[in-house]
C-alpha cells in the first residue's frame, strides 16, 4: 500500500503528464510516467527524450513556493551531477 507522500507524488505526476507540454518539444500529451523506482526521473516525452523529476508539496497559498522540497535518490543523482548530467524538476 503506498504511503500518503508517494500519492502525493504520484498525483503530481499525474498532473504533468495531464496539462503540461513538453519543456523541450513544446508539445501537450508527449509526456509519461516513468516506472516506480527509475532512479532520478519521473516523466519522460515519449518523442524528444526529456527527462525530469517531479517534485509535489502539499501548500495553502498556491501562488508561493514552498521554502522545502523533499528529495530523494541522492546517491544516484550525485553520481550523475559528477557526470555533468543534470535533469530539471518540475514543481507541483
Amino acid at each position: 500500500m503506498a504511503k500518503t507522500k508517494q500519492k502525493l507524488g504520484e498525483f503530481g505526476e499525474y498532473k504533468v503528464v495531464k496539462k503540461c507540454a513538453c519543456p523541450k518539444y513544446k508539445k501537450l500529451k508527449t509526456l509519461k510516467r516513468l516506472p516506480l523506482n527509475f532512479k532520478c526521473a519521473d516523466i519522460i516525452c515519449d518523442f524528444c527524450g526529456f527527462l525530469a523529476q517531479v517534485k509535489t508539496s502539499n501548500k495553502n497559498q498556491i501562488d508561493e513556493i514552498p521554502k522545502t522540497i523533499l528529495g530523494a535518490a541522492w546517491k544516484p543523482q550525485k553520481e550523475r551531477m559528477d557526470s555533468a548530467i543534470y535533469f530539471p524538476y518540475i514543481l507541483c
